[in-house]
């Protein structure tokens, strides 16, 4: 079943979506519950939601189920509950229930069991060979859990890359930016897993593409870029033969290179008909390239690729998606190390979302780069240098430098001198 695949009704396109309960609104054609009718309380198989009992009874005895709505209500309810997250996200903080320090430790196994994952299925696919989903799915929900109790933890990991496993680790690095982007707009959980999915598995078409087009270090020919452009609907057609596979993830492999005003690809879809996973995962992905050294290019600084992104506002990315994606990301993101104003070095351990140039940062090298006792300060608060001049970032340095790698300190450690509260 995949919302691709459409049926026409009185001169209508009829979709079939899998929705969360939680997602149901009165007015919606019921097809098929995700247990047995005779389990449950309703006469038919399949109908039409009229009385908020209905809409409650469902709630109470599914966890989804699979809707047939019309293809332009359906996109125009997924721009709504767009604009809702959008309006709702400056005014819902989400609360942080782990310290980093904990959290860091539990996020890097977790990522490391996904990185093995992640290079399993895509050998499977590059072999032509079947996937099994599940493990995927597990961790997936792992991400979630961890995100929802500390997003900086995985968002420190996302800063860990290596250039000759691009594919891999980019697949990981846009499912838990994906997961945070919509932790940080308010979705919930089942959906933070949905759209983690469908950054996990959104590059999967590239496994079918020649190395030599995928790893040419030069500039692609005319004929090489439409091969390279092809991985989108391979990836759908690769996905879409996975039995039990949520169809959303099938639409946002083939579609994460639509543009807004039409000019993407596959299928040159506008912005009515893209839907808001896609929307997600786009910029998320996009992001993630653009600041990635590739084979063929030098990685551009975090503020240069949010400024290539949001100078394609409106036009490529949807704006108000990408405007609160610079709030959750920052200018400098988690895991950065960073050189202050009086020459003392450290890591960024968490974006401000009110000041985006003064996030939390863990000192760990004084002014003349000699390792300091850890200390933690939050930019936001002013602090001040010896001789009083207000501390600020003057540059994000490269992992490596001074001796400080972000690796070392996802490692189990003790910091006796600092509190919890101190990490929160």
């Amino acid at each position: 079943m995949s919302d691709t695949h459409t049926t026409k009704h009185h001169g209508s396109e009829l979709i079939e979506v899998k929705l969360d309960v939680s997602q149901l609104d009165i007015g919606m054609y019921v097809k098929e519950l995700d247990r047995p009718w005779l389990q449950t309380p309703f006469m038919f198989q399949g109908f039409r939601i009229t009385t908020d009992r209905e809409l409650q009874q469902l709630k109470s005895v599914c966890k989804y189920v699979i809707v047939e709505v019309e293809k332009h209500y359906w996109f125009s309810y997924q721009k709504h509950r767009l604009n809702e997250k959008s309006q709702e996200a400056p005014t819902k903080k989400p609360v942080i229930s782990e310290p980093i320090n904990r959290a860091l430790p539990e996020a890097k196994a977790l990522y490391d069991k996904a990185d093995i994952e992640i290079h399993s299925i895509l050998n499977k696919v590059k072999k032509a060979e079947d996937i099994d989903i599940e493990p995927i799915q597990e961790t997936v929900n792992g991400f979630v859990k961890s995100v929802v109790s500390n997003p900086n933890a995985l968002l420190w990991l996302t800063r860990i890359k290596e250039r000759d496993e691009y594919t891999a680790e980019h697949c990981l690095r846009v499912a838990i930016m994906a997961i945070a982007f919509g932790r940080h707009l308010g979705l919930s959980d089942s959906e933070l897993s949905l759209v983690g999915m469908c950054g996990m598995l959104h590059d999967v078409g590239k496994m079918v593409i020649p190395n030599e087009v995928l790893n040419k270090p030069g500039r692609l020919t005319a004929e090489e870029f439409e091969i390279m452009k092809s991985h989108a609907a391979k990836g759908g057609e690769l996905l879409e033969d996975q039995s039990g596979l949520d169809p959303c993830i099938v639409t946002v492999a083939r579609h994460h290179h639509e543009r807004l005003d039409g000019m993407g690809y596959p299928a040159k879809l506008k912005a009515e008909n893209i839907s808001l996973y896609t929307r997600i995962v786009s910029i998320v992905d996009a992001y993630d390239a653009i600041s990635s050294e590739r084979c063929y290019k030098k990685a551009t600084t975090p503020a240069e690729a949010l400024k290539i992104l949001y100078d394609n506002r409106g036009s490529q990315f949807d704006a108000d998606l990408l405007q609160h994606f610079i709030l959750m990301v920052g200018i400098v993101p988690t895991g950065s190390i960073v050189e202050l104003n009086n020459g003392q070095v450290g890591i960024v351990l968490a974006n401000n979302t009110e000041y985006k140039l003064k996030p939390k940062v863990l000192l760990v090298r004084d002014e003349h780069k000699k390792p300091q006792q850890e200390r933690i300060i939050n930019l936001a608060k002013s602090p001040t240098a010896l001789d009083g001049t207000p501390l600020e970032i003057s540059q994000a340095l490269s992992n490596g430098s001074f001796g400080v790698n972000i690796l070392d300190y996802t490692k189990p450690r003790e910091f006796p001198h600092l509190t919890e509260f101190d990490w929160l």
